[in-house]
């Protein structure tokens, strides 16, 4: 794409019919990683959910798009998606809380303070490597960490704070068009994953993709309630811009229960939270982690649990 040439903007094939009526569904996300672009996939990916026994009774497409990779770099889509993440792995241990700290030397054995702890774009002069090196990089599970959403891997005496987030900015770039779908679906997120593994297994079969690609390395699915707000903040639009993101449902399903929009909002770009939970202890999560594979129900009832957060995003 030469320097003037207008961005491309995102093409909508099925638009998002606005929110389901019913708390037993939820609005799942499934978008190609870059990885798996380059190809056209829409097709195939359709025929194996035509093919579900569950098909149109438990889950159906009620979206469908695809987003010109020069969109994204344009409106920095990626680095909003990760914000909290990219700041870990800009500024590494600075932003480390207690908890994280207290973690961080009892699952290494070291202390915190004299660790050689980078960020992911530090460790790629520290360690005079790449991003698809450092993002290849495999160490034992014993050295990777995830605590508050973020990880922490270590090589020798290094430990790199979000190693994939250079490899995931250098693969979004103005080549990379992907699909997003969003299936309004009451199954499981277990069943759900199911579908997701038989869809790549389709993409195999027809030879769109490389057998020893993992499924997490093709595709994203939401995979909370509250991570389904995030999906649709960067990949949700109508025919001619973005969507209202208090048209999605799990929104809709918050502000019927007085859930003002800017708190909503708030939580999704702060959300490393402090949960009283129900034994009266309180605990230091990610949101997005804390309420995986949550029902709406149970994700609001967290969510009024939280205590307080932890600003990175100021």
């Amino acid at each position: 794409m030469a320097d003037g040439d207008a961005v491309r903007k995102p093409k909508v094939l099925v638009p998002y019919p606005g929110p389901a009526t019913s708390s037993d569904e939820q609005d799942i996300f499934v978008y190609l990683r870059p990885e798996s672009n380059g190809v056209l996939v829409e097709s195939t990916l359709l025929r194996v959910i035509e093919r579900c026994p569950e098909y149109r009774t438990t889950i159906r497409l009620v979206y469908l798009a695809n987003v010109p990779g020069d969109y994204i770099v344009a409106e920095h889509t990626v680095e909003e998606h990760y914000a909290v993440k990219f700041s870990y792995a800009v500024y590494g241990k600075q932003y480390f809380t207690p908890h994280m700290r207290d973690t961080f030397s009892r699952f290494f054995g070291v202390p915190f303070d004299s660790a050689r702890i980078v960020g992911a774009f530090e460790a790629l002069r520290e360690l005079e490597t790449t991003p698809e090196e450092l993002f290849r990089l495999w160490v034992p599970a014993g050295d990777v960490l995830v605590v508050n959403g973020q990880n922490i891997k270590r090589t020798g005496d290094v430990y790199v704070v979000n190693y994939d987030m250079p490899a995931l900015l250098h693969k979004n770039n103005r080549g990379t068009d992907f699909a997003v779908m969003i299936f309004r679906t009451a199954l499981t997120y277990d069943a759900f994953s199911e579908i997701v593994t038989r869809m790549h297994e389709s993409l195999v079969a027809a030879g769109l993709l490389e057998g020893d690609l993992p499924v997490s390395r093709v595709f994203h699915y939401s995979k909370g309630p509250f991570e389904q707000i995030l999906d649709g903040i960067g990949y949700l639009f109508s025919a001619d811009a973005k969507t209202a993101l208090a048209d999605l449902t799990f929104c809709r399903f918050l502000a019927d229960r007085k859930i003002p929009f800017d708190e909503i909002l708030g939580v999704i770009r702060n959300p490393i939270c402090r949960f009283r939970e129900q034994s009266g202890t309180t605990i230091e999560e990610n949101i997005f982690v804390y309420t995986k594979h949550d029902s709406y129900v149970e994700a609001l009832r967290k969510y009024l649990c939280i205590t307080s957060q932890v600003l990175v995003r100021r």
